[in-house]
């Protein structure tokens, strides 16, 4: 499958209600009527979080949608199709369009814990630190370590987690798909899914929540995490493929 993202920010002077209902109930369905599209979620971020669960900052993003084709060629033949054509004029309606610039990518999505999707979501936006964004070679070394160590080993013991993926970021993503060129702020985000807002609030709590917290300190910009990039988020799932992508 070929996973895309992209975050945004809602159009300044617009209220909030107003354009999570008009992402909902007009842009959403505007892109459906692009075939092509194996699944297609919006998730609407709600509270921004802390290290140990919801905070009280300012959001540093209103929202992403994560959309999979079978191929990067069925993302071209979407994105250059007329239909497409309606959907990118009526982004402007609801989006700021200077706030896509460096937070749209192709995925690789890895599957940590495959249990169900839980009503309660949340997302942790991550970057890297920049001594490893700068090197190729450790930045590889990085995603692998997010895997193996930070979500196998530790991040899977974490109770209460229904369901854990996390999205690194392959390349910018452009018009065409892959812009390996394009700048990106970013190197992916983990979501996890929980059976309710408590159990969320217990795996916080938990000592191997406490552990991985300390090992993203290792590899992780933390700052980023709490400048508005980590937050719960309500989903809206436009289509439901999602079992196809695993």
């Amino acid at each position: 499958m070929y996973k895309v993202v992209w975050f945004a920010r809602f159009r300044e002077g617009m209220a909030r209600e107003d354009a999570r209902r008009h992402w909902s109930d007009v842009h959403g369905p505007l892109a459906l009527k692009a075939p092509g599209i194996t699944a297609y979620v919006q998730s609407h971020a709600v509270a921004p979080l802390g290290l140990r669960g919801i905070g009280d900052g300012e959001l540093g993003f209103d929202g992403y949608s994560s959309c999979w084709f079978a191929d990067e060629d069925a993302y071209r033949a979407v994105v250059r199709s007329p239909e497409w054509d309606v959907v990118r004029a009526d982004s402007d309606n609801v989006f700021a369009p200077d706030s896509f610039r460096g937070v749209c990518a192709v995925l690789d999505q890895r599957t940590i814990v495959d249990g169900d999707f839980g009503p309660f979501k949340a997302v942790w936006v991550v970057r890297f630190k920049e001594e490893i964004r700068s090197d190729p070679g450790r930045a590889r070394d990085a995603h692998a370590y997010w895997i193996a160590t930070h979500g196998e080993e530790i991040g899977s013991k974490v109770p209460g987690i229904g369901r854990y993926v996390q999205n690194h970021c392959v390349a910018a993503l452009g018009e065409d798909g892959a812009d390996p060129d394009g700048e990106l702020f970013f190197d992916g985000y983990s979501e996890c899914w929980f059976e309710d807002q408590a159990a969320f609030e217990r795996a916080m709590g938990s000592p191997e929540w406490a552990t991985m917290n300390a090992d993203a300190e290792t590899f992780c910009d933390i700052e980023y995490f709490l400048a508005g990039m980590s937050a719960i988020v309500e989903e809206n799932v436009v289509k439901d493929g999602r079992a196809l992508t695993v």
